[in-house]
């Protein structure tokens, strides 16, 4: 896969290293990365894999509210954004110059508009209402004790017509294993998981380690 590249480079290469992201529809976005900073600050797989899925018009984005989670460079929120969609890009606080500085490099490309905002998982979601169309989620499944905050943010931010698109690279060290396993057995609770087909991924940018889930809230799960 084509995506492959940016996670191994040292962090003296990474000062400065910014990744091309290559459109079907024109000029290429421009993604600053960040030396320090964590795991945010770099262009990881599945955010590739998943901003070209988007390209791809399996999901009509043109005029749609959508909102991404753990947006880190913001790579998949301003893909949505160039191919229409109305986008709020969110992450800690400390991610928020990072995501500023990558929406006003790449603004000239956008068809839609974007946005940042900080939003932290498992706090009130009252500005972010109503629920939006579409809630996109790239490589946000690391941490065991970010699992319960982040399933009640999507409780609290789906309304019965969203639609998740949660892409992850699986991982076999450690307990990246037991953390996966734990995320999908809670998430189905509240919500339907439907596994996207490999073939329907881009026909570069895919990889048979990295899943794009579709999910929904479950119906019977909303007040009647």
């Amino acid at each position: 896969m084509a995506a492959r590249g940016p996670r191994r480079l040292s962090a003296a290469a990474m000062a400065g290293f910014v990744r091309e992201l290559e459109r079907r529809g024109g000029p290429a976005l421009r993604l600053e990365q960040r030396a320090a900073g964590g795991v945010g600050c770099v262009v990881w797989d599945a955010a590739l894999v998943l901003a070209k899925f988007l390209e791809t018009g399996a999901c009509p984005l043109a005029r749609r509210h959508v909102l991404e989670l753990g947006a880190g460079t913001g790579a998949v929120g301003i893909m949505a954004a160039t191919l229409g969609a109305n986008v709020t890009v969110t992450d800690l606080e400390e991610l928020q110059e990072l995501l500023m500085v990558n929406i006003e490099n790449n603004k000239h490309l956008v068809t839609g508009s974007v946005r940042a905002k900080v939003l932290k998982w498992g706090e009130d979601v009252t500005e972010f209402q109503p629920p939006p169309d579409y809630i996109l989620m790239a490589d946000c499944i690391y941490y065991e004790e970010s699992l319960e905050p982040l399933l009640k943010t999507l409780k609290d931010l789906t309304g019965p017509d969203t639609c998740v698109l949660c892409c992850y690279e699986q991982r076999t060290m450690g307990k990246n294993p037991e953390i996966e396993r734990k995320y999908f057995e809670l998430l189905q609770t509240d919500f339907e998981l439907e596994k996207i087909p490999l073939d329907k991924h881009d026909e570069e940018y895919r990889s048979e380690d990295i899943h794009i889930v579709n999910i929904h809230r479950k119906q019977t799960n909303f007040p009647s």
